[in-house]
């Protein structure tokens, strides 16, 4: 297999240096400037160009055929295997499929233009001893690469190849599939031959030669999630012939006992894909697609599931809500907003007009009159009552002094709680009304 630093293909990597520009690179191919080199391999070099006519840059794959060193079957085989591969990605324009513009042949060499991105491939996010990329991002890039896999197949292209390093990802996070260089379209003749791809990401029915399907490529995507899950391949093995053997007939450790962590639905989702049998995986990437959608709804339900409940739980510790039932604190969150706040940051702005009331569930605050502290707020505490009542301008800042989440109401949807919730709610508020200017009378006659 062509190892062009197809891994290099369409990218400036992250991880790599700016390209260079070697003293044997051409000026130009076609109509394409020359401004680098970004990788090569085996069977040629990926340049960095610029297309003068759109002002673009491109990556420009370029198979060189050198007679004295290919003899006249693998130099024909070379030239079909790139004809595919041209074909193959031109075919699909997908927007998680690196684009490919154009292709020609000059002088001692083919060339294939695709666009350029400017980021990394998955491998950063495959390291065993580097940080796991979250469950959330990992569904959305298997997602977006099921999707791209299915419009594949549905154009006759089988993949064959995909792996972490095939696989890039720009700069806003946004997957997309490159180097078709070992491409099946439609079962066409004249291309590789024999048991061609990555070994570590290779279906059991691809090590075996047998036919190929598009469940093929739905095991490798599997693999490639493990991968960025676990933090290593599925399998491995030092020599082929045994890591062969593993694929064939053993099953990938549990991503379970390795990440007990994880969601119990990705693991499933994986294992399926790692299954021997072809008929045992999802039968399409659209239906793996439809699989991912479902989990990520639902670990999003989980969440919000979890982040009012403990909302909820904040709230509950207040004695302002200690007559209030739990459905009536899921209310007041929902006609309302919880706000986190870190230290330094303002809660209410001095001379600041909106009609709020903000109740401190965790953490303190300090009230300021034109940047100087006259008191202080701790959990529990209720402040902005005036201005829920008024909407008169805020005499004073009050700015968090730690870590802090408040419940903030605004007076005018207090009519989305139901009336009984109403009731009891400027039940307890007039209270605090009542408690407040009794503090104050008892202030201004202590000093009088």
């Amino acid at each position: 297999m062509d190892k062009t630093s197809s891994n290099a293909a369409a990218s400036a990597t992250q991880t790599q240096q700016v390209a260079r520009k070697p003293s044997d690179a051409p000026e130009r191919i076609g109509k394409y400037e020359i401004r680098g080199e970004i990788g090569r391999g085996s069977c040629g070099i990926v340049y960095k160009g610029f297309d003068p006519f759109v002002a673009r840059d491109v990556a420009i794959k370029v198979a060189q055929q050198d007679p004295k060193k290919m003899s006249g079957t693998s130099a024909e085989q070379s030239h079909s295997s790139f004809f595919i591969e041209a074909r193959a990605a031109g075919m699909l324009q997908h927007p998680h499929i690196v684009s490919t513009y154009d292709a020609g042949a000059e002088g001692a060499f083919n060339y294939i233009v695709m666009e350029y991105i400017d980021g990394d491939t998955l491998m950063p996010l495959c390291r065993k001893k580097g940080p796991r990329a979250p469950v959330d991002q990992v569904i959305d890039i298997a997602f977006k690469c099921a999707k791209a896999l299915d419009f594949s197949h549905s154009k006759g292209v089988l993949h064959r190849d995909i792996k972490p390093s095939n696989i890039m990802m720009t700069k806003d996070g946004v997957p997309k599939i490159m180097d078709f260089s070992i491409a099946e379209i439609n079962a066409q003749p004249g291309g590789m031959t024999g048991i061609v791809g990555s070994p570590m990401y290779m279906a059991p029915e691809q090590i075996r030669n047998e036919q190929l399907g598009p469940t093929t490529d739905l095991y490798a995507l599997g693999a490639v999630i493990y991968h960025l899950l676990a933090g290593e391949a599925p399998f491995y093995a030092e020599e082929v012939k045994k890591l062969f053997m593993l694929i064939k007939s053993q099953p990938a450790p549990s991503l379970q006992i390795i990440r007990p962590e994880l969601p119990v639905q990705i693991c499933e989702i994986v294992d399926r894909l790692l299954s021997k049998d072809p008929q045992d995986r999802y039968h399409s990437g659209g239906e793996l697609a439809t699989a991912l959608t479902r989990l990520s709804d639902k670990l999003k339900t989980a969440d919000k599931q979890i982040s009012r409940r403990e909302n909820r739980d904040s709230l509950r510790r207040l004695n302002f809500f200690n007559t209030f039932s739990d459905d009536e604190i899921d209310e007041i969150i929902k006609a309302g907003s919880m706000q986190t706040y870190q230290a330094g940051q303002t809660i209410i702005e001095e001379d600041a007009q909106e009609n709020a009331l903000y109740l401190l569930a965790l953490g303190s605050a300090e009230v300021r009159k034109k940047g100087k502290p006259i008191s202080t707020f701790s959990k529990g505490d209720a402040f902005g009552e005036v201005g829920f009542l008024t909407k008169a301008k805020r005499t004073a800042s009050v700015v968090a002094s730690s870590s802090a989440l408040a419940l903030k109401l605004n007076a005018t949807l207090m009519d989305q709680l139901s009336q009984d919730c109403q009731l009891k709610f400027y039940k307890v508020f007039t209270e605090l009304l009542i408690y407040r200017l009794s503090m104050t009378s008892a202030k201004l006659s202590a000093k009088s």
